[in-house]
């Protein structure tokens, strides 16, 4: 491995905090390693640990299987110093809680009679003033062999060799592609082109789920998350992390659905350490964001000026439909299990921040292009959860649904235009800035008025109906874009990319004459319904992201189902 990839490793190891960094990342070394971890830092926080933030079994050296105790040091204790060694909690009273507190485990085969090696893992060097003690104390308390220290320079080489070296960059390209990602991961209106080409390259180079190569590849996808989330963290800009994480989770499922190993447990927990890594980076994004987003304009940019008649609403859906996702996410942690005892309790205060956050931005009743009833339906669909609706729910929502009627009525009148039907956003740019409708412009086809029309009937609203029907002009081209399953695995693509052959459209339909006349026909529509592998092995919340990040259209099913149980 190059000086130069052992500089990017030291720098990224020595500024990592021992909690919920360190102690994330060190387990997927160890596992790499060929380690059986027992326990981790982050299983047993908030209880005495005992000089033991991570247990587990392993060969050393010699060949020769010990029980490990690690206790991890980190950010002001990376460096072991005069100052920390003799302090409560300090580098001496965790290597003597680990000696002396016993942690006994008879479910294991022979692990209570292991012999023990006890290391101290920092992520800094033993200072000069303090070496003459420390090793005194080492030398003392323990016999050659029991004891190890892990510093910065041998971590670099550890983490240099078992993930980058061996495999991450292993190969020119990988190697350029992942300094490239770090080097631009800041840049304005960045693809991270790099960061995709460096992760297909990862996969190209497993075959199968058995040997080094499988575990090799999920220690590098979250090697590659963490490192960018800590750049991104350090450049104070996480939306880069967030967008990077979003593809590998993508990127990911689509390998194992195409591999056929949504059924795998190995495969799957393997999954669910990277889609923790992706809660972490969108919890410190909403931490960050959240509370100013929900204060009145929270969303509004003081120094867009004009920018903001679309750049406003424009930041609001993609605002929603991040929160959306991260909410869904959070509500199946810890366990990946839906209807955990806290669902209801976490799920009906994330509704109420939400309606908080709409309430206090205008933005959010003002689709500008037709794929905003992507984020509309999502924000549909989780309120209209039957298993923990109150009324104050289905209230907003209905609110909600009439007030982007009024939105969209509203600008009708104001400046003549309906949302982009093929949501070209340098279009609508041109539209406002000259107030002239550009010549390629289409707002006379949409797949959104349709979709709220179809809403409507489940709130029985016939004047919101009339109000919007005598806003539309005769040649509109209401549609509703079907997914082509007998044609195409949909479920395998919506996870690749953008469709569009793989749709075809139900539609034009006509204005019908009265409500009643659109709440039969509503009613009477069709839908295919699809058998999700996804949801089956317990991730139905992966479709939010994948809808959100491709921009592929809601299927009807989603929405007619609910029609048909509420009406």
């Amino acid at each position: 491995m190059s000086s130069s990839n052992n500089i990017i490793v030291q720098e990224y190891l020595s500024s990592l905090k021992e909690d919920n960094e360190l102690d994330s990342l060190f387990p997927i070394l160890l596992n790499v390693m060929g380690f059986h971890i027992i326990q981790t830092a982050k299983e047993a926080k908030g209880q005495s640990q005992y000089g033991k933030d991570i247990i587990a079994i392993g060969k050393d050296k010699n060949g020769i299987k010990h029980k490990w105790y690690f206790e991890l040091k980190g950010y002001k204790d990376r460096d072991i110093t005069d100052k920390n060694f003799t302090i409560p909690d300090g580098v001496l009273e965790s290597i003597r809680e680990a000696k002396f507190a016993a942690f006994d485990d008879s479910s294991i085969p022979e692990f209570n009679h292991l012999p023990l090696k006890i290391v101290v893992v920092h992520n800094g060097i033993l200072k000069p003033n303090i070496r003459p003690t420390f090793e005194g104390f080492i030398s003392k308390e323990f016999k050659p062999g029991e004891f190890e220290r892990w510093d910065i320079y041998y971590l670099t080489d550890l983490f240099s060799r078992y993930l980058f070296s061996e495999y991450l960059l292993s190969d020119s390209e990988s190697n350029r592609l992942f300094k490239r990602t770090l080097a631009f991961l800041d840049a304005a209106d960045n693809d991270f082109a790099d960061l995709k080409q460096l992760i297909e390259i990862q996969f190209d180079k497993v075959s199968s789920i058995k040997g080094r190569a499988f575990k090799k590849l999920f220690a590098t996808l979250n090697l590659v998350t963490s490192i960018i989330f800590h750049y991104s963290k350090e450049n104070d800009n996480l939306i880069a992390a967030k967008e990077c994480s979003d593809y590998i989770v993508l990127r990911t499922w689509a390998w194992i659905l195409k591999s056929k190993f949504e059924k795998k447990q190995s495969v799957l927990n393997e999954f669910r350490k990277l889609l923790k890594t992706q809660y972490q980076i969108l919890n410190s994004y909403f931490l960050k964001t959240f509370s100013i987003a929900t204060i009145e304009d929270g969303l509004y940019a003081e120094n867009g000026d004009n920018f903001e008649a679309i750049g406003y609403p424009l930041r609001c859906f993609e605002y929603i439909s991040d929160l959306i996702y991260y909410c869904n996410l959070r509500l199946y942690l810890p366990n990946f299990k839906k209807k955990s005892n806290a669902y209801t309790k976490i799920h009906n205060r994330q509704k109420d921040k939400i309606i908080t956050l709409i309430k206090n931005n205008p933005g959010f009743f003002r689709p500008l292009l037709d794929n905003h009833s992507i984020p509309i339906l999502q924000l549909f669909m989780f309120f209209i959860d039957k298993s923990t609706w109150r009324q104050k729910d289905v209230d907003f929502i209905a609110s909600y649904v009439f007030g982007v009627i009024t939105g969209l009525i509203v600008i009708k009148k104001q400046r003549g235009r309906f949302p982009e039907g093929y949501n070209r956003i340098n279009l609508l740019v041109e539209y406002v800035s000259t107030n002239s409708k550009p010549q390629e412009y289409i707002d006379d086809s949409s797949i959104l008025i349709a979709v709220l029309f179809e809403l409507l009937v489940i709130f029985n609203a016939k004047d919101m109906y009339e109000n919007l029907k005598k806003h539309i002009g005769e040649n509109m081209h209401l549609q509703i874009a079907h997914p082509n399953v007998k044609d195409f695995d949909i479920e395998q693509i919506m996870f690749e990319r953008h469709m569009d052959e793989e749709y075809y459209i139900e539609g034009p339909f006509s204005l019908v004459n009265t409500f009643e006349d659109l709440k039969e026909k509503t009613k009477t529509r069709g839908f295919d319904k699809i058998n999700y592998r996804t949801d089956n092995a317990g991730f139905s919340f992966l479709r939010i992201l994948a809808h959100k990040y491709f921009k592929n259209e809601i299927f009807p099913n989603e929405w007619r189902g609910i029609i048909s149980e509420m009406t």
